[in-house]
């Protein structure tokens, strides 16, 4: 009897020992993933009252795009807000069918955002005359290769005695234009485009025939500078 209770008192810790065992071998559960998105920016009655712009114009491109107007913001240093900017998958249709009823009214229509296909667009409303105050707006640089915003337009400008074009988007690293009128030489074109923007090339087209096929299909051209 003496000899009997510390062999029980042995079995129940070891019992105890093998179910904290068993329990902590149990894995984890991972804790549930909350995914918040942000509220995109709608532009305001006070903020379509400070821009003065008319209702009509923002009403049409809201339509045109069926997205809410939101604020575009001035990308210098005042950061001030100067337009209005639409998401949208329908960008190129928006641009063509109403870049050049604003333009006669003082206002500038562009792509402000390239989505890539991936992503919705960003089109963009904001005062201006001339196509090129796009990359004056955007600030469009090319610091890899030492590019400033007035060397780009120089360079835009000098290609007008190939072909006749129109800027139609700009961001910070990029330009889209479209062709009015197309190039003679398209193939001489396109080298003048690798040339002043080598990485065009590797985003896409990968050899200078791809390219020239790319800008026949698009009726434009693509610069960017990674």
């Amino acid at each position: 009897m003496v000899i009997r209770y510390p062999v029980l008192l042995i079995l129940l810790l070891g019992m105890v020992f093998a179910c904290k065992a068993e329990k902590a071998a149990e894995p984890a559960k991972p804790a549930p993933v909350i995914v918040i998105k942000p509220e995109r920016p709608v532009l305001t009655s006070e903020q379509r009252k400070e821009l003065g712009f008319p209702a009509d114009i923002i009403s049409q491109i809201e339509s045109a795009a069926a997205a809410e107007a939101e604020p575009f913001y001035a990308a210098d240093e005042t950061g001030r807000l100067s337009g209005f900017s639409v998401r949208t998958k329908r960008a190129e249709v928006v641009i063509e069918t109403y870049r050049g009823k604003l333009l006669a009214k003082g206002y500038l229509l562009f792509k402000s955002h390239n989505g890539f296909g991936n992503l919705p667009d960003i089109v963009t409303v904001t005062k201006g005359q001339d196509s090129y105050d796009i990359l004056k707006i955007q600030r469009t640089e090319g610091p890899k290769y030492h590019l400033k915003t007035d060397a780009i337009i120089s360079w835009l400008t000098e290609r007008q005695k190939d072909a006749s074009f129109v800027v139609t988007g700009a961001g910070h690293y990029w330009v889209e234009a479209q062709f009015v009128k197309m190039p003679q030489n398209i193939d001489e074109f396109a080298k003048k485009v690798s040339a002043f923007a080598p990485d065009v090339l590797v985003r896409g087209p990968g050899t200078q025939e791809k390219l020239v096929e790319r800008m026949k299909k698009t009726n434009g051209f693509f610069l960017v500078w990674d």
